[in-house]
């Protein structure tokens, strides 16, 4: 980086690191002064882009170097890319979002972000015909130039980057954890290949662990980037569905593999397609439904090689996935039958790891005094790190404990 980029990342890490400071406003400080270093040179007009005093006093601390200082320093260490909010090559969908990161830390083909993209998400404990549809339609639109996003987890994620990266679109990985953070351990050859022939993004700092609060804060970063996303496998209330439902507040197209009647591994795609989402049965489907938008990039139906066309077999699950899903939390996949639903120790499992009991009642207690509350609002009152309460925020929603509202706005539901 030059002197210029060297100055605006440290402002961006300022702003990142600012107790108070959640993603939201991090972005209506970039829109409004139009660098990060403009913002903290402006700090003293930061309520004209909506934010208050006590945030602008809490800056001029200068806390936040305590934090930004070992990231800076764990960041120069490293060989890999930052994509900053004043690079041309930050990618104009992601720009668009209310919460767009203020950087992006990146490994492989930064070049893949001007392609046209597309998510495809689902449930890590995946059945083989779930895994094989993720594949085929990964193949294809990748095959047609169209990158494929996903966050790199096991099943249906690590299929469609597999599937893709040998494409002319190829894949984008969006970690939950540092870019040179491999996760899960199980994943490390698929990371080597994204690295070199794809794209890992990661907005967390450099050697940070994959926690489990960071997963569906990257979430936001998948959908920004795409023109839709594909779920294929979910159970109700999984993590595949805030996905889509991020996607359908970053206005973007959400599709679903109905799958199977009573099919519990299902059952949140076949809620999405009564909700609206476009039933999906072929890589045609897509294509035909994104027609206008991938017509800049001279992407149509035509585009799909016919050798592309042919499922996948299904894939058969190794030895260590068999038994994961016989196992611990992959019983109840086991032992349900198709038309018997999770059990809710399934439903519920991935939730709770995000929902400390304490934090949980404190939060709901500010929210049932306070009513409704916006999100950075709601960091400041419990006095707590933006990325984690997005994290407490999400699982409480998946427990159904808060309701999302327009402008990132929560309450409490009733009981």
């Amino acid at each position: 980086m030059d002197e210029a980029a060297r100055t605006e990342y440290w402002a961006s890490l300022a702003l990142r690191h600012c107790r108070g400071l959640g993603a939201r406003s991090c972005a209506r400080l970039l829109r409004a002064f139009g660098s990060a270093y403009q913002a903290l040179q402006a700090r003293q007009r930061w309520r004209e882009a909506g934010l208050n005093q006590r945030q602008a006093a809490e800056m001029a601390t200068g806390s936040w170097r305590t934090t930004a200082r070992p990231e800076w320093d764990q960041a120069r260490r490293l060989n890999v890319g930052i994509l900053l909010w004043t690079n041309p090559c930050y990618p104009q969908r992601l720009r668009e979002l209310p919460d767009a990161p203020a950087l992006l830390y990146c490994r492989g083909d930064a070049s893949l972000l001007r392609s046209p993209a597309f998510a495809i998400v689902g449930s890590r404990r995946a059945t083989d015909q779930g895994l094989a549809v993720a594949a085929y339609m990964a193949r294809c639109l990748a095959a047609c130039g169209i990158a494929v996003v996903s966050g790199m987890a096991q099943g249906i994620d690590s299929v469609a980057h597999e599937a893709a990266l040998a494409r002319i679109g190829r894949s984008i990985g969006v970690l939950g954890a540092g870019i040179d953070r491999v996760y899960p351990r199980s994943g490390e050859k698929l990371f080597r290949s994204m690295g070199e022939s794809g794209l890992l993004l990661s907005e967390f700092p450099p050697g940070a662990p994959p926690l489990a609060e960071h997963f569906p804060i990257r979430n936001r970063i998948i959908s920004g980037l795409a023109l839709g996303v594909l779920v294929v496998e979910a159970a109700s209330r999984s993590g595949s569905l805030i996905t889509a439902r991020l996607a359908l507040e970053q206005n973007r197209d959400v599709y679903a593999v109905p799958g199977p009647a009573l099919d519990s591994h299902c059952l949140g795609c076949q809620d999405l397609v009564r909700q609206g989402a476009r039933p999906v049965f072929s890589a045609e489907d897509v294509l035909r439904d994104l027609a206008e938008q991938l017509r800049p990039f001279g992407i149509s139906e035509a585009s799909l090689p016919d050798a592309e066309k042919a499922l996948y077999p299904p894939v058969p699950a190794t030895r260590k996935e068999r038994k994961a899903r016989t196992g611990a939390l992959g019983e109840c996949v086991a032992k349900n039958s198709p038309a018997t639903p999770p059990c809710s120790e399934c439903v519920c499992g991935e939730a709770e790891s995000l929902v400390p009991a304490d934090q949980g009642e404190r939060l709901l207690h500010c929210l049932r005094e306070r009513g409704p509350m916006q999100a950075d609002a709601l960091a400041l009152a419990l006095a707590m790190p933006a990325h984690e309460l997005n994290a407490l925020l999400i699982g409480l929603e998946m427990l159904d404990r808060v309701r999302r509202l327009p402008g990132a706005r929560y309450e409490v539901t009733a009981t």
